[in-house]
């Protein structure tokens, strides 16, 4: 079915619809709606869930009914801007589920290496659109064919074809489920490899290793300005998004966890933890190109179905240049109970530079939370990230110095892993003195400080203050409340201005510091003596 609608009252039908049907996502969060503006020139509404088969030329103006491969179709030619919906017939003839109240769409098992046709720009298909069903997760369901090697939607046909927006919907059995090719269009609210409940991973040919699918969502080099927003991403066994082009925001999802944003199936005993039984929260993320920002995302449970001798998969890892990766909650899932991943938290890969990492929870990694690479690594900085482990911290085979906090690789320039963060001289009740690292002179350097315990594992379990240091790199910090027993500082140190590292840019933050206080006498007036 197909509607075109010209001036006003077009407009006024268009932002009444997306306005009325996008205010229940199933995720439980605003959506973004982009397009509430918009005067689409062309609506249509798909009115059946059948697939009957793969042809590239029938719309939903030449035949009936309208599938969702018809619409998209018809909407390559029609109309721009063009608004897809969704009205299909609560029969499990259109592949409706009485039980869960959602309608799976399953694809024509088509020869083509992806299951429909290119999306070409300006064009926006919202699953949330259905009428009835459920209201806790996409209403709409896309199953992949056979074994789940074909791909799914392609945004973008050529340069150009921008401002498309996918909504709503939930995608299974396929192995890249979105590629993006172009500018300015919008990932959200959809599920990606999570079952028909959203409560596990639905597997291809129920084989763990091969996963949910291979890529949730994948942006080429060049796609620029496009969000990726609110989705829930499971059991994926590359990554979970490729972030690739420039500009682009990744924000407000959840990796590795159920459509709730919980992980309650983890093993707690430590022995089966990240084993082949332990929960298949799939891959993180890849980050790479310039200008990207990683924020607000839930990362728990993180695991792949690999052999005992390879390395889970990073959280979040990232090459290229001035990424902004902030805010984001690694290890604790949605509830906020400690969950964990099996792999490094951030791992900093190829000499990134200019990355600002910030404000980032890193709770009970099973590698480094943050690992810094890279011979051309240079001015990253890093600020604000807690880092929290019950366990020691481990050393890999081959591998010349254990994993850590924020694990100082042999792979970075020998100056920067020589160089020392400031060390405290001094505690008194609330006020912290110190001055540069041994032999590392840091003129106006900003140091950061951190409280740690002795529990013989490093961590940063809270940032207790940021502070400038004079030039010849002494500084005084103020505390919120006194240290307690069994408590220390650890700093970090950012430097201010090029060479103090040699030959590496300002805004380059140093490792962890050693512990300072656990081992000192307390003489009045609280000065801090060896």
């Amino acid at each position: 079915m197909i509607r075109k609608t010209h001036g006003w009252l077009g407009g006024v039908l268009a932002i009444l619809m997306i306005t009325a049907l996008c205010a229940g996502s199933g995720t439980g969060r605003a959506l973004a709606n982009p397009h509430e503006n918009i005067a689409f020139a062309t609506i249509i509404t798909v009115n059946s869930g059948t697939d009957p088969d793969d042809n590239i030329g029938k719309t939903c103006i030449s035949d009936t009914p309208c599938t969702l491969r018809r619409a998209i179709v018809q909407a390559r030619s029609a109309s721009k801007p063009v608004f897809i919906n969704f009205d299909i017939p609560a029969d499990p003839a259109h592949g409706y589920d009485t039980t869960l109240q959602l309608w799976r769409i399953q694809v024509y098992n088509t020869t083509q290496t992806t299951i429909f046709r290119r999306l070409n720009g300006d064009i926006t298909i919202d699953g949330s659109t259905q009428p009835g069903g459920r209201t806790t997760g996409p209403k709409i369901m896309i199953v992949g064919p056979g074994t789940g090697t074909k791909d799914g939607l392609i945004v973008g046909d050529v340069a150009g074809d921008n401002n498309i927006v996918i909504r709503g919907l939930g995608f299974q059995n396929l192995r890249t489920n979105i590629y993006v090719n172009t500018d300015n269009n919008i990932i959200e609210a959809n599920w990606f490899g999570l079952n028909d409940a959203g409560t596990a991973p639905l597997l291809r040919g129920n084989n763990p290793q091969n996963g949910s699918g291979s890529d949730g969502v994948a942006l080429t080099s060049g796609a620029d300005g496009n969000q990726i927003l609110n989705n829930y991403f499971l059991g994926l066994n590359g990554v979970a998004a490729a972030i690739r082009g420039t500009n682009n925001t990744f924000s407000g999802n959840f990796i590795g966890t159920r459509s709730n944003g919980r992980v309650i199936d983890k093993q707690t005993d430590p022995s089966l933890i990240c084993t082949p039984v332990d929960w298949l929260g799939g891959s993180g993320i890849s980050i790479t190109d310039t200008d990207n920002t990683i924020e607000n995302n839930v990362f728990a449970g993180i695991r792949i179905q690999v052999s005992q001798w390879s390395l889970q998969a990073d959280s979040i890892r990232v090459s290229g240049q001035r990424h902004i990766i902030r805010n984001n909650r690694i290890g604790r899932d949605g509830n906020n109970t400690a969950i964990g991943v099996c792999g490094r938290g951030i791992y900093l890969s190829d000499g990134p530079k200019t990355l600002t990492v910030q404000g980032n929870q890193i709770i009970e990694p099973s590698l480094s939370a943050i690992s810094l690479n890279g011979i051309l690594y240079d001015a990253n900085t890093l600020r604000g990230n807690v880092v929290i482990k019950s366990s020691t911290w481990p050393q890999l085979d081959g591998s010349s110095k254990p994993e850590d906090a924020i694990q100082v690789n042999p792979s970075l320039p020998d100056p920067f892993e020589a160089f020392k963060p400031a060390k405290v001289t001094q505690i008194s009740g609330v006020t912290v003195q110190g001055t540069a690292g041994t032999n590392s002179p840091c003129p106006n350097c900003i140091i950061e400080l951190f409280r740690d315990d002795t529990d013989n594992v490093i961590e940063a379990l809270t940032s207790l203050a940021v502070v400038t240091a004079n030039a010849q790199g002494n500084w005084t910090a103020t505390l919120a409340a006194p240290l307690a027993a069994g408590q220390g500082i650890r700093t970090t140190s950012t430097t201010a201005q090029y060479n103090t590292i040699p030959y590496m840019n300002a805004g380059t933050t140093t490792g962890l510091s050693e512990l300072f206080g656990a081992s000192y006498k307390i003489y009045l007036p609280m000065t801090l003596k060896n």
